[in-house]
């Protein structure tokens, strides 16, 4: 017999049926119309002989109308069998895309007694990702430290690792605000595990600044398996919802996030996101980065000749120019445009491909953007010999 759910961790899915004899069919789960109703994530449960399994994922139908669902399409679908360490991309042959329909035909072999994994992301659920930084602090304690921001609206901690030397400019490194946007917090692990290495460079950048990195602000979302909002149905990147000059922010986690950066003024922030897909993209690997749109946001010439280098390391130094050739620009309403704004605070904001990103691909493309832009505000901070307002 074959059995499909979403019970799980992560796990996007609802109204499953059957429609033949090893043939289903399925909805995601939609945070809303537009921007984020493509991600899925489903076991495949079979308790016959072995069987090639066709899975029909659909649009949420709640919506009543189109979503733009297949602006994800092409795309990696990622399996992985129960009891196997890590996921592995289903052979192209396997996938088909109806357009006409708009739905997406997978055709799964599941072999006898096993339970397979399929999701459209190489999935990083909370827990693991909690595990990593919880290991890292308990093998590297002179190096590294266990922290949280908070709790979840649902009670979850917010966990992060501090590494470097308290003093020294810090730079806050963040991803999850888009929960199943898992390979910003595989490249946020990435640069966890960076910082508490015994790398030369990374011991020299822990005597140089002090790093707060938390891989997934969004707890609530990634364990329900949300594609863009927290359990208050909000969406933490638009934090500032329709009013951009509201005192803070409209969701828990945001509220905490903006929080903690009024209160620790850091240098630089790093804020991982991601794509999916690349149907409308320029060249492989398909990532991405945003800006504010006026350099002029930032009073302070010195905030502001930092915020142009880091927007120039952006362009010149990572693969982000590999989707639009150009940066895309934030709205008022996000964290980063208003910390640019009332607090001067410059960002590096990155958008990895989740089709072309699994956990190796986003360390090796996410630890190269920290690098980079660590190195061009420790080079900017030298320059003005500390005088300018880099905090």
């Amino acid at each position: 017999m074959i059995t499909l759910s979403s019970d799980f961790e992560c796990g996007n899915g609802k109204n499953f049926e059957k429609v033949a004899d090893n043939h289903f069919r399925m909805e995601v789960v939609a945070d809303k119309q537009t921007g984020y109703c493509g991600q899925f994530c489903f076991d495949v449960r079979n308790d016959g002989p072995a069987a090639e399994v066709v899975v029909e994922v659909w649009e949420d139908s709640r919506f009543g109308g189109p979503t733009n669902y297949f602006a994800c399409f092409p795309t990696t679908v990622w399996v992985r069998p129960h009891g196997l360490h890590r996921f592995y991309p289903l052979d192209r042959s396997r996938l088909q895309v109806n357009e006409q329909q708009r739905h997406l035909v997978l055709r799964l072999p599941v072999a006898e007694g096993q339970t397979l994994r399929v999701s459209q992301g190489y999935l990083a659920p909370y827990s693991e990702i909690c595990d990593y930084l919880r290991r890292f602090a308990d093998k590297r304690p002179d190096r590294c430290e266990l922290f949280s921001l908070g709790q979840s609206v649902q009670g979850r901690e917010i966990l992060g690792l501090r590494c470097g030397t308290a003093g020294k400019p810090k730079v806050f490194c963040i991803a999850g605000q888009h929960p199943h946007e898992f390979a910003g917090m595989w490249g946020m692990i990435a640069i966890a595990d960076f910082m508490s290495s015994l790398l030369p460079q990374a011991a020299a950048l822990r005597e140089q600044i002090e790093v707060h990195v938390v891989p997934t602000v969004n707890p609530d979302g990634n364990v329900m398996g949300r594609s863009a909002f927290n359990a208050e149905d909000l969406d933490m990147y638009l934090a500032f919802g329709d009013n951009p000059d509201a005192e803070q922010p409209e969701a828990h986690e945001s509220k905490i996030l903006w929080r903690w950066v009024t209160e620790n003024k850091p240098a630089l922030w790093v804020n991982f996101h991601c794509y999916t897909g690349w149907k409308t993209n320029s060249e492989y690997p398909y990532d991405g980065w945003y800006e504010v749109a006026d350099y002029d946001l930032f009073e302070d010439p010195g905030q502001r000749r930092l915020y142009e280098a880091i927007c120039d390391t952006m362009r010149l130094e990572t693969d982000a120019p590999s989707t639009h050739e150009r940066a895309s620009i934030h709205p008022q309403s996000t964290l980063c445009h208003q910390m640019a704004k009332r607090l001067g605070i410059p960002h590096a904001f990155y958008e990895l491909n989740l089709a072309t990103a699994g956990p190796h691909g986003s360390a090796r493309r996410g630890l190269n953007v920290f690098k980079q832009v660590v190195n061009t505000l420790l080079y900017m901070l030298q320059e003005t010999d500390g005088t300018a307002d880099c905090r």
